[in-house]
């Protein structure tokens, strides 16, 4: 059978990068224009080459986004990035406007088409018709429920994409005006100031036909920290693998792209072990797939990985491991209009912080290089992150400067610092009388 796809984010080439050596099958990013995510750093037409030559080289499909809503005067311009896709050889491009299907059919017909979330497909019948107009996949309204997933699966033969990690919108996969309202900048062609995440002050609100009918608002009035109305809770899945293969679904996609790159490698990370781990317990020891549909409730516990509450606990874990919002599992198991899924506190959430790249290891001398993201303090307690692992503790007990001069502290953002992976790092954690780090390992804090 085909294994799922996992689809992450780049907003930058840096997170390209991470998304692709943490494990993704597909990345998808956008360029300077027709691009629902304006204020990434995003691509430029010669980035966009050099990526796709990158995801190639390494057996990686690359996805561009022209997933805004196209204006009369932008056809033009419209048909200038398709043939740029072209010549780039992207894998598949993902709109929202149909204007995109009808100049890749008329002048990119081999080009795949992949139907945003933003066309708000929640059926079968939508989904055949957007296969009728030439898309190969579509990528499901992100409020749908698992049962009515698994129904369009069922009567369709076009590829299902889902999102199964980020934020989410308040507004029907996307489709928002509010931005526009309070600060004219059209989240539907890649500017949302985000006024959902604003807090408000209120006393109560009632509808003008029903005067007395008040709906409860919540503020703390003491703190004067205002009520926030609008502001999503984080969609997370990845302790649900089964449910989501299940439903027919092909492709896992990341929300993420304003995200930074250690969040991309972290999150794809997590849900490449989950995926990994879902596949290889679901085989038989003859190599023949069982499904966990067929499978006892003590054979899903005992052979099936992403029931074990031990791999559960660390996937979570890895997953808070980045700047967040409260997790839920979104809309799979509730509906909208139960369960609105807002915040109690939408700040973010940061439990870890990401202190350094690597960029050299020096084997011989047991001297990782990094490149400085946040400050690193000697003695400090952190974790290396590599593919296919979940972190692994070290203590920064051996700390020097790029002229190998001995510093308490890297104190300034992309300066070069060396850690020597020395005895007492070895006593304190033996794995690292084996374990090497890598060019791309990720320095954090525990």
């Amino acid at each position: 059978m085909k294994k799922i796809e996992i689809l992450a984010p780049a907003g930058s080439p840096e997170s390209l990068t991470a998304a692709v050596r943490c494990g993704a099958n597909a990345v998808y990013f956008g360029g300077k224009s027709f691009n629902a995510r304006r204020s990434a750093k995003n691509f430029d037409s010669g980035e966009i080459k050099s990526a796709v030559k990158y995801c190639h080289a390494r057996g990686v499909k690359a996805y561009l986004t022209l997933n805004t809503l196209v204006t009369g005067n932008e056809l033009p311009e419209l048909l200038s990035a398709v043939k740029g896709a072209c010549e780039a050889g992207i894998d598949a491009v993902i709109a929202q406007d149909l204007a995109v299907a009808s100049i890749v059919r008329s002048h990119a017909s081999a080009l795949p088409m992949f139907a945003s979330t933003q066309m708000c497909v929640h059926n079968a019948e939508g989904a055949r018709q957007l296969q009728s107009l030439g898309f190969s996949r579509v990528i499901l309204a992100r409020e749908m429920s698992e049962s009515e997933i698994a129904k369009v699966a069922d009567s369709v033969n076009i590829e299902l994409e889902c999102f199964v990690h980020g934020s989410m919108c308040v507004s029907y996969s996307g489709r928002c005006l509010l931005s526009n309202y309070y600060v004219s900048r059209d989240a539907n062609k890649g500017a949302c100031a985000q006024p959902c995440r604003w807090k408000y002050y209120t006393h109560y609100i009632s509808e003008e036909k029903r005067p007395v009918e008040y709906l409860e608002i919540t503020e703390d009035y003491e703190s004067e920290t205002g009520t926030f109305l609008f502001s999503s809770k984080d969609l997370r899945m990845v302790e649900h693998i089964d449910d989501l293969v299940m439903s027919g679904i092909n492709s896992f996609k990341i929300e993420g792209r304003m995200k930074s790159a250690y969040y991309t490698a972290c999150i794809t990370n997590a849900y490449r072990i989950a995926v990994d781990s879902y596949y290889d317990n679901c085989f038989n020891r003859r190599g023949d797939y069982q499904s966990p549909a067929n499978m006892t409730q003590s054979t899903r516990a005992i052979n099936n990985r992403p029931y074990d509450n031990n791999l559960i606990q660390k996937l979570k874990e890895e997953t808070e491991s980045v700047s967040r919002r409260e997790y839920d599992t979104g809309f799979f198991y509730d509906r909208p209009e139960t369960d609105a899924k807002i915040c109690v506190n939408p700040e973010y959430i940061r439990e870890k912080t990401y202190l350094g790249t690597c960029v050299y290891y020096d084997k011989e001398n047991s001297t990782a290089v990094f490149e400085q993201k946040n400050k690193v303090i000697l003695n400090q307690k952190a974790q290396i992150l590599s593919p296919s692992r979940f972190g692994d503790d070290i203590i920064i007990g051996n700390l020097s400067d790029e002229n190998n001069q001995p510093i308490e502290s890297a104190p300034r953002p992309f300066m070069i610092y060396k850690i020597k992976i020395d005895e007492i790092i070895k006593n304190a954690n033996n794995i690292w009388n084996e374990r090497e780090i890598k060019p791309g390992d990720i320095l954090r804090s525990r």
